[in-house]
């Protein structure tokens, strides 16, 4: 089996980003389809690319106001799960891998699935008493939640991370904006905004959901290195060793440049085409 160089993988992932010029939001829509998750601006940890990547312009006002605009309205539509699910950095994920997610934080679509997360100390006292209030008071501004439990500027960086927290458990969601006074976002809780996804989720195993993830994870980057897409999607070790069998003959567990890694089967059909172009030359 050929064994790719990391400079070999930043080509490949060049190749599968030059595909996509993206002008307009039915075009956004279609990248973050094709990939199934991608950071919605730039890219970041884990190789994995942002929407920034592939828009078709050098102006980088121009890129804001495209992203910011589609954001707001993909969002809205419905038409995509905007949020800070990975790493803490806004992402879109699309409406396939969405219940994928939902699985992967260990959410079963109990009403108390948030009650368990914060009695295994996953989630905060803040974040369990916004989650409560937006279910209690329906669809809720940023700036309500703010006026409801910001008392101080201390107060106000525990306030965001619990939104972020939130987000990335998929217990609460954007489901609009609101522009009176200023500009803040509409949260409603997951489980009223995509009772779907919710369902869907409860079909999906835990083991199956990881390894789908991974396998359009590693499809997109080609290959990275195993303990940072451990930390990427926070899979416990005995999960990725449980998945290493749903991946075979898709994923391969290789050294690449001494690191240990799991490579794409697309990666190495990639590689095996450009030396074979290479050779015929």
């Amino acid at each position: 089996m050929d064994r790719p160089s990391w400079r070999e993988v930043a080509r490949y992932r060049a190749d599968i980003l030059a595909r996509h010029r993206v002008r307009t939001k039915r075009a956004a829509l279609a990248f973050v389809n094709s990939l199934g998750f991608c950071y919605a601006f730039t890219s970041g940890p884990g190789g994995l690319p942002g929407l920034f990547d592939v828009l078709a312009t050098r102006s980088v006002d121009r890129m804001w106001t495209w992203a910011w605009q589609w954001k707001d309205e993909l969002a809205t539509e419905k038409k995509l799960f905007y949020g800070k699910v990975i790493r803490r950095k806004p992402t879109y994920v699309s409406l396939r891998f969405v219940p994928h997610f939902f699985t992967l934080t260990g959410n079963v679509g109990d009403a108390d699935d948030y009650l368990q997360a914060y009695r295994e100390g996953r989630l905060s006292l803040l974040a369990r008493e916004i989650y409560e209030h937006v279910r209690e008071h329906g669809p809720c501004s940023t700036w309500v939640l703010r006026k409801q439990f910001v008392s101080g500027a201390s107060r106000g960086a525990a306030f965001h991370r619990a939104l972020s927290d939130l987000q990335g458990r998929f217990l609460i969601s954007k489901v609009g904006e609101s522009e009176r006074g200023s500009y803040s976002f509409i949260w409603d809780t997951f489980a009223r905004w995509l009772p779907q996804a919710v369902r869907a989720a409860g079909t999906i195993t835990t083991v199956r959901a990881a390894a789908e993830v991974l396998e359009r994870y590693l499809r997109t980057t080609g290959a990275a290195p195993v303990v940072e897409m451990t930390r990427l999607f926070d899979l416990p070790p005995r999960l990725l060793a449980d998945v290493e069998g749903a991946l075979a003959g898709v994923a391969y567990r290789l050294a690449v440049d001494g690191d240990e890694a799991y490579a794409h089967a697309a990666l190495l059909a990639w590689l095996r085409r450009r030396k074979g172009t290479a050779a015929r030359r």
